[in-house]
């Protein structure tokens, strides 16, 4: 096939997180030299992180895949069967549209790749499992990839669908809805990116100039020109794509492009917005004022505090709304997750003993949203509901603890047991948990989760929860259905549903709660 056309576009990719983005072969600690059992992917020349473009392209094709169907997926990245004799009756691959390459990381100023270590939590006790801890290559939050990509057109009369499809495919690097996660542990809220800026070069084959201005190239000044295009001001692509078309004058493609793209997300999904307060209601059952509390998600002090202090709250490199780096508090991540989990398994086994159903019901519908352990349930199963990001904390204020041990029998200090702790006193932080094709009875669960969270916290997040650390309350939460309805989303206040409980909100969470009952009691798989 004859390509007539191409298209080069150069992306900037930022993190807005911390995100692992491991490598495909696991290397010997002898040859690392080093205690990392989870390295990052790095480039064997230069050393340097890298995405790859073949994990780049597999997102893209599942976003677009999640928007359309399978043949528009394979319009713009082909198919291959696998089949080698292309025999009768065998259909010869169809090459993908799009080429991408390799993407390296670009670190902030002042930072580098962190070694953390990682722990599995058991949901629960809230505790981390014994043996189930790793040490693992982080990039941090305000890395930046720069990608290049080519779209081949072989004829003009497809190239409006080609792009509506490219346009289609990176809607999530926009930071609209759960948007595209890279790299490991994205259900605990790693990986987030998005895409800062574009540049995007048409170019006429069947024009001389326009084909020696395309291959009489180095991929060198192909990457520089790509890199320096992205110097203007922030645009994104279907603004950019508009501009280019008209430019050359393909205003019809342009008009199309900008029609199809704009089209809303046909998924039918679920997202609860939470707004919780790292504080305790001093009367559970009337509505006043929090009590700030205490909260310690552990971590190594900073340099300068490991002479005065054991162990601090976890604080980590986050990009503000203006595209700066700096360092906050954040709420956690496997342990907030964990947290949601254990308050959830919790709410389903009472409802299921209440209603007489058998214990292996109620796990195996648990598990199906939240994830199941092999030594739960023989296999392993993904969790459905997912944190969208690492929820970071805005206000409150660092504090200093100590503490130390008393003799039971003496009531007095044991020598060598006092620990000082650089804990988070107050402040609160907007969690977003995402759901994909929710029914009523997992939206009935999660404003059990609420009611719970909302009222008494009985359960508690990070250390020191015997002396009172850990409490967190819901002070706004939202549960948005999308997909469901063709006037846009519906959204239900479950706060109002809380306080109003015969009002319109409680009469739909009442629903889903028979619903949630329901299925807890019959039989079958969720």
């Amino acid at each position: 096939m004859v390509n007539r056309l191409v298209w080069e576009f150069t992306t900037r990719l930022l993190l807005l997180g911390d995100a692992h983005v491991g490598a495909a072969r696991a290397t010997p600690r002898h040859a690392a030299e080093s205690d990392v059992d989870l390295a990052l992917d790095r480039d064997p020349h230069s050393g340097l992180p890298r995405l790859r473009a073949t994990t780049l392209a597999g997102l893209l094709r599942h976003e677009l895949l999640a928007r359309t169907d399978r043949t528009a997926v394979t319009s713009l990245f082909g198919i291959d069967d696998g089949s080698s004799g292309f025999g009768a009756g065998e259909a010869a691959p169809i090459p993908s549209a799009l080429d991408l390459d390799d993407a390296h990381a670009v670190l902030p100023d002042d930072t580098s790749v962190t070694v953390r270590v990682g722990t599995r939590v058991d949901p629960t006790t809230g505790t981390v499992h014994p043996g189930r801890m790793w040490q693992w290559e982080v990039l941090p939050a305000g890395t930046e990839f720069t990608c290049h990509l080519r779209l081949w057109v072989p004829d003009p009369a497809v190239e409006a669908r080609l792009l509506t499809l490219l346009v289609l495919a990176t809607r999530g690097l926009t930071g609209e809805g759960p948007g595209i996660r890279i790299g490991g542990r994205t259900g605990r809220g790693y990986g987030a990116v998005r895409a800062t800026h574009w540049a995007a070069r048409r170019h006429d084959l069947t024009d001389p100039g326009g084909w020696f201005d395309f291959h009489a190239r180095t991929w060198e000044e192909r990457a520089g020109q790509g890199v320096e295009a992205l110097t203007g001001p922030p645009r994104d692509l279907p603004e950019l794509l508009d501009t280019r078309l008209r430019e050359n004058g393909r205003e019809a493609a342009a008009a199309y492009v900008g029609a199809r793209s704009a089209r809303p997300d046909p998924r039918h999904r679920a997202e609860l917005r939470l707004e919780l307060r790292v504080a305790e209601r001093t009367d559970p059952l009337v509505p006043g004022p929090l009590r700030p509390g205490l909260l310690m998600i552990g971590d190594v002090p900073e340099a300068d505090r490991l002479a005065e202090t054991d162990r601090a709250h976890r604080w980590r490199p986050t990009v503000t709304d203006e595209g700066k780096v700096r360092r906050q508090p954040v709420l956690g991540d496997t342990a907030l997750f964990a947290l949601f989990k254990r308050i959830g398994g919790r709410l389903a086994r009472d409802a299921a003993e209440h209603l007489g159903a058998p214990a292996g019901r109620w796990r195996q519908w648990h598990g199906h949203w939240w994830g199941a352990d092999p030594a739960e349930q023989g296999t392993p199963r993904p969790s459905r509901i997912r944190l969208r990001a690492t929820p970071t904390l805005a206000g409150g204020a660092p504090l200093t603890t100590t503490r130390m041990t008393v003799d039971s029998l003496f009531g007095d200090a044991v020598d060598g047991r006092l620990f000082t702790s650089d804990v988070h006193c107050g402040g609160g932080a907007e969690v977003v948990l995402d759901v994909p094709e929710p029914d009523d009875s997992v939206l009935g669960l999660l404003a059990l989760v609420v009611r719970e969270l909302s009222t008494v916290p009985l359960d508690t997040l990070g250390a020191g929860a015997g002396g009172g650390n850990g409490r967190l309350t819901v002070t706004r939460a939202h549960l948005i259905t999308h997909g469901r309805s063709r006037g846009g989303p519906d959204s239900v206040d479950l706060m109002a549903a809380l306080d109003e409980p015969e009002g319109p909100e409680g009469e739909i969470v009442r629903g889903r709660l028979r619903a949630l009952h329901t299925r807890l009691s019959e039989e079958g798989t969720p």
